[in-house]
């Protein structure tokens, strides 16, 4: 017999099979089959090296130190990933492979930070952090608070920016300023709130990469921009209400998922504007509320053949929404899409409250079971599982009904 074990990796779960109650001597616990049980872990061996003796059974892990470091969290006698930084007590670092960071690579900063060393027990400033930065200590992590950003900050080699409750205000009053531009290395952000005010969160140029997950981007000028940068990446954030449009991304090989891209443009640009060379997968987004005056409001798609776009809701947005040279499949989408995409249903989504910015779907939604079979994420936006129930076909958007 075997349990079925849930792990965290990067934002995702996967289901693994782990043997179980596999005694030293090769013989299985009487569960399944077999005539021994465990007294002490020195019964017990790999990969169930310890022993539960309330159950007389080995098992995976009994606390934490019993993991590996990849995954360093022991919940129900398994070994998983971290989900947040505070399962990580050491670094309190939880980062995007389930891993909980090495504290000598980390940088500790809050809003009311003096240090000149950015210490855990006495941290920097932001900008005092972001000048420390080196190969082997790019982590920045930002204690809860807010963090006034009056000047453009320069990320030259990879940077981690981490912080539950972190909320990086816009305070430039040049108007399209942008918050941190990206010259070089890889600019990854977890966690944090962008309140952008004038602002672009990032502009990245010819550098290796920019990540966002659980990330807000709202209220300012544009969510990012992109040219010569290798790589982009959205996961479980919010992109709302920002003028310009959501994201310009040109050349990137992109990976779009599981998010809200809402209420951006506001005549400009609207939602995503995918232009010359870009590639990779968008699905399971929901864009609703955009709006543009230069081409389509939700998705615009110029020269950029190598993408996948599908499992999505694509609806409420001004009209034209999305490009003819789009290929859009298995998604909820806005009337008047001539593309080639299949699997479409142009009906409403029914949106729990759009006009609260509440783009969740009721019960009764369209988008259940319409994702594509190829699309195999297994958390939404809210970190919930998908397909439910289990078995069942997926639901398109970023939110899966419960």
């Amino acid at each position: 017999m075997k349990a079925v074990v849930l792990v965290m990796l990067a934002g995702c779960e996967l289901f693994v099979d782990v043997p179980t109650g596999m005694l030293a001597n090769g013989d299985a616990h009487p569960s399944d089959g077999g005539g021994g049980a465990c007294v002490t872990s020195s019964a017990c061996a790999s990969p169930t090296p310890q022993c539960d003796t309330n159950l007389g059974t080995c098992v995976e892990c009994l606390t934490s130190p019993d993991c590996a470091a990849a995954a360093p969290v022991c919940a129900a006698d398994a070994c998983r990933g971290c989900q947040s930084d505070v399962e990580c007590p050491s670094s309190n670092v939880c980062l995007r492979d389930g891993s909980c960071a090495d504290p000598a690579n980390v940088l500790y900063a809050s809003t009311t930070g003096v240090s000149a060393t950015c210490a855990q027990a006495d941290p920097c400033t932001l900008d005092t952090a972001l000048a420390m930065v080196a190969p082997m200590r790019g982590i920045i992590k930002l204690a809860a608070g807010t963090y006034e950003r009056g000047a453009p900050a320069s990320i030259t080699q990879d940077t981690i920016l981490t912080g539950e409750g972190a909320i990086l205000h816009g305070a430039d009053p040049q108007m399209f300023a942008t918050m941190f531009s990206v010259t070089g290395g890889a600019f990854t952000v977890l966690n944090a709130h962008f309140e952008l005010a004038n602002e672009l969160a990032a502009q990245c140029t010819g550098a290796t990469g920019m990540h966002f997950d659980r990330v807000a981007l709202v209220n300012g000028a544009a969510g990012a921009y992109s040219t010569g940068c290798a790589a982009f990446s959205l996961e479980r954030s919010l992109v709302d209400g920002n003028s310009l449009y959501g994201f310009y991304l040109i050349g990137a090989t992109v990976s779009i998922t599981s998010s809200f891209i809402t209420n951006n443009g506001g005549g400009a640009l609207g939602g995503l504007v995918l232009s010359t060379g870009t590639t990779g997968t968008i699905e399971y987004v929901t864009l609703s509320g955009n709006a543009g005056m230069m081409g389509s409001s939700a998705l615009r798609c110029t020269e950029s053949a190598g993408l996948t776009i599908r499992s999505s809701i694509i609806y409420g947005n001004a009209a034209p929404a999305i490009d003819a040279s789009c290929v859009v499949g298995h998604s909820v989408i806005d009337p008047g899409y001539a593309g080639t995409g299949t699997g479409n249903l142009t009906v409403d989504p029914v949106f729990v409250a759009p006009a609260q910015r509440d783009y969740h779907l009721q019960a009764g939604s369209p988008a259940r079971g319409l994702a594509d079979p190829a699309s195999m994420l297994l958390i939404d936006y809210d970190g919930d599982k998908r397909p439910q129930p289990a078995g069942t076909a997926a639901d398109s958007g970023a939110d899966e009904i419960p």
